[in-house]
């Protein structure tokens, strides 16, 4: 009952399924993408160089993304991103159906894409609470990790099938046409004032020259300020950073050697993938189911150390179906837990005026340690496949206890309060 009113909301409704549409597209293009450049270059190399090239923009922009979502609005920052892809990925749709194909073009999408990244992760992490009230935001995120979730197991099996029987061109195609209609379900938001031009504290320079080189700097520097100030911005930081860590490299190369001690390889990595995003999409229909408790710092805590534990664990599972069935029932709470818990915790308790910086700052994290996880545990696992499922589950764990040791930590809750700058 309660989803069900959630979706008599047209708006929510509208944007929901326009970014879960363009999220399938997305992922069913990444392995036309994918193939495409390594199709026309024969050069594993030059793919990764293409990777590399898309996640610095994605990197280097990101708290500029979040100045400007805060300064301009969601909705506009959104709509563009939408906007600017759908053409990048039309150019080199028609490209490829022309046969006029250019390795210069796999590096000027990856710029595009990593560019709107950028723009557009702290702006989709800032629309909710503009879509939905305050008591409906935990099912709304869990909605969204639905939609996600589905994409994430759909996408490639329709991107591989696309390939195989229509074509490059027409999986770009589909993508642009996903963005568009998302751009379309965007653009039925109604305007609001920008958080930025309210009201906004001292540190924040007030309403300022909106838009100039010098007030976008003042906004990153007041949004740097006000997570180092923010008890609940640091706890956040904490957790993507420990989680970070962990997974990154696990799912990077701790699953594929752990798969290769089993029987059928190939298959088993498969299986385990699968059973993850199985759990993941039943967690996220759990929370929308359930919503979610107030205590948010206890189910955070217990969820942290419930997955350094489980890591410690995985590497020790007897056959392929004990690890799928762990990574299927760790994957549901996680979904249920951090997914869904973690952003409607920062969507509930971030002022409106600093909500897409204080999402750029904790996307920043996965930016920065993404590599370093997967160097380590790539380190690690050569002297044993065991030893690296042990050290994924040290950052966990030492995170768990420092915040189960505190007080107020364990205390934390979603209120419609946001804490004080």
């Amino acid at each position: 009952m309660p989803s069900r009113a959630l979706f008599r909301n047209r708006v929510f409704r509208r944007v929901w399924a326009g970014e879960a549409l363009s999220g399938l597209g997305d992922l069913a293009f990444e392995v036309a993408f994918l193939w495409l450049v390594l199709e026309h270059t024969g050069s594993p190399a030059l793919l990764a160089a293409v990777l590399v090239v898309q996640a610095v923009p994605r990197g280097v922009l990101m708290l500029l993304g979040g100045a400007v979502t805060d300064r301009v609005s969601p909705r506009t920052v959104l709509l563009a991103c939408h906007l600017v892809r759908a053409a990048a990925v039309l150019a080199l749709g028609a490209a490829s159906a022309a046969g006029q194909v250019h390795t210069w073009q796999f590096f000027a999408l990856g710029l595009a894409a990593g560019a709107a990244e950028a723009f557009s992760v702290p702006a989709g992490g800032s629309i909710l609470p503009q879509l939905v009230p305050h008591d409906d935001l935990a099912r709304a995120n869990a909605w969204v990790g639905f939609g996600e979730q589905g994409g994430r197991l759909a996408g490639p099996v329709l991107g591989g099938a696309l390939v195989v029987w229509a074509g490059t061109a027409t999986a770009a195609w589909f993508n642009a046409a996903t963005f568009l209609a998302a751009a379309a379900a965007i653009a039925s938001v109604p305007r609001r004032q920008p958080a930025a031009e309210r009201p906004a504290p001292a540190a924040d320079g007030g309403p300022g020259a909106a838009g100039t080189g010098s007030a976008l700097r003042r906004d990153i520097t007041a949004g740097l300020a006000y997570a180092r100030r923010s008890r609940d911005v640091r706890t956040v930081l904490l957790l993507v950073g420990a989680a970070t860590l962990s997974y990154a490299g696990l799912f990077a190369v701790g699953l594929p050697a752990l798969a290769a001690t089993y029987p059928d390889g190939p298959m088993t990595l498969g299986l385990l993938v699968s059973a993850w995003g199985l759990g993941q999409l039943l967690g996220s229909a759990a929370a929308a189911a359930t919503g979610l408790p107030e205590r948010w710092g206890l189910l955070i805590v217990g969820m942290t150390l419930t997955e350094g534990a489980a890591f410690a664990v995985l590497g020790f599972a007897p056959t392929a179906w004990g690890a799928a069935a762990l990574l299927a029932m760790l994957g549901f709470g996680v979904a249920y837990s951090s997914d869904v818990a973690l952003p409607t915790y920062v969507q509930t308790r971030t002022p409106p005026e600093y909500l897409g910086r204080v999402n750029s700052v904790i996307y920043l994290p996965r930016v920065v340690l993404e590599p370093v996880s997967v160097a380590l545990m790539g380190v690690v696992v050569a002297a044993g496949v065991r030893w690296g499922f042990a050290a994924a589950a040290v950052p966990m764990l030492a995170v768990g206890l420092l915040l189960a040791a505190d007080p107020r930590a364990r205390g934390l809750r979603t209120t419609p309060t946001a804490e004080p700058g």
